[in-house]
């Protein structure tokens, strides 16, 4: 008895050792915090701009950090927890605002805080191009929009909202997907049900509804987060929405994960009236139209190859004004400071294209 009590007192003194070294550690990271708040202040004062939202200084910290991680903090961890220390330091420079896809509880929502952490005012915008006015009308300093997805592909209202603006896309970010089933409650009745969700999330979980729902009438609303306002309303309505929703609507989960593919991955772009400075690993967005000839296509594809130009993504869309025309989307590695990019820009004007540059900005991590 005494050996065990012996014990007992000796991982009790050395959990309170243990709990006294944490205790200064995170009295040291308080004390550190604050002095970078504090020269976070300073820089505020010296920058030349009054745009205090850096995203390629951002990324140049992150990466920086990931770098030296030597766990047991996994990547995620350490991006998350960075993220808003600098969102806390850079609130104190100034209120940033910025708008998404609403209402409360969407994708776009959390790739807002994802970005730019919880220190920001959000505002819900009912639809993408309202997010993006928004920003055009100066009622945001910024909007984040999904412009493509992994399943599904571009985002067409994205691009034409940005075709008719002259925002820049100054970020991107990278956001697995899950969809899951909700409903009120799990006691659903028999008839009269409907499945609602964006258009998107139908197509993408479209195998899953087959197998299990065939008979359940689908029906596409303007977001998930909205399906699932839907869905805390009434009884007979299921939405498709991700976890957020289900705290903030008060929801039962039906069946998790029901999207068709495991990889489903939306990517979101922010989007300001300021271009982005060089961060060291970037890309750049371009709209270009050619004439409608042959070989118009080709020989504006041409320089992307002889100048080692790697395209990740392209896509076309109509010209609305003019019948059976297009603009196509670009993207591509590199910055629009770097050499090489401004010699492809001379060509392609050369080449009689319109060029319209949305930006230039630091990859997603």
């Amino acid at each position: 008895m005494k050996k065990r009590q012996g014990n007992y007192l000796s991982n009790k003194d050395e959990l309170e050792k243990i709990r006294s070294q944490i205790d200064t550690i995170d009295e040291s990271i308080l004390e550190l915090v604050n002095q970078r708040s504090l020269l976070a202040k300073e820089t505020a004062n010296l920058k030349k701009s009054t745009d205090i939202y850096k995203p390629e200084r951002e990324a140049k910290i992150i990466r920086n950090l990931i770098s030296l991680n030597e766990g047991p903090l996994l990547k995620e961890q350490v991006i998350s927890i960075f993220n808003e220390i600098i969102s806390s330091c850079r609130s104190l420079e100034k209120e940033l605002k910025v708008s998404y896809l609403g209402p409360e509880g969407t994708f776009s929502e959390e790739a807002v805080k994802e970005v730019f952490g919880s220190s920001v005012t959000k505002s819900s915008a009912v639809t993408i191009e309202e997010a993006i006015s928004d920003v055009s009308e100066g009622n945001s300093n910024y909007a984040i929009v999904p412009i493509e997805n992994s399943t599904e592909g571009p985002v067409n209202i994205t691009l034409d909202c940005l075709y008719a603006s002259d925002l820049k896309i100054c970020g991107e970010i990278e956001m697995s997907i899950q969809h899951n089933l909700l409903a009120k409650d799990l006691a659903l009745p028999k008839t009269d049900l409907e499945i609602h969700a964006h258009e998107q999330t139908l197509s993408q979980c479209k195998n899953w509804l087959d197998d299990y729902c065939p008979n359940i009438k689908r029906v596409a609303v303007s977001s998930n987060a909205q399906a699932a306002l839907n869905s805390s309303k009434s009884d007979s309505v299921i939405a498709i929405a991700g976890r957020a929703a289900i705290e903030k609507y008060n929801l039962k989960v039906i069946a998790e994960k029901i999207q068709d593919s495991k990889n489903n991955t939306t990517r979101f772009i922010t989007v300001s009236k300021n271009d982005v400075e060089a961060s060291g690993s970037d890309k750049t967005s371009v709209f270009i139209t050619t004439k409608n000839e042959p070989g118009a296509l080709f020989n504006a594809l041409k320089p992307f190859h002889e100048k080692k130009i790697n395209l990740t993504h392209i896509t076309y869309r109509p010209l609305r004004k003019d019948k059976w025309n297009y603009f196509f989307f670009f993207d591509f590695e590199g910055h629009r400071e770097e050499k090489k990019i401004q010699s492809l820009f001379e060509e392609l004007k050369n080449l009689n294209v319109d060029l319209k540059i949305l930006g230039s900005y630091p990859k997603a991590t």
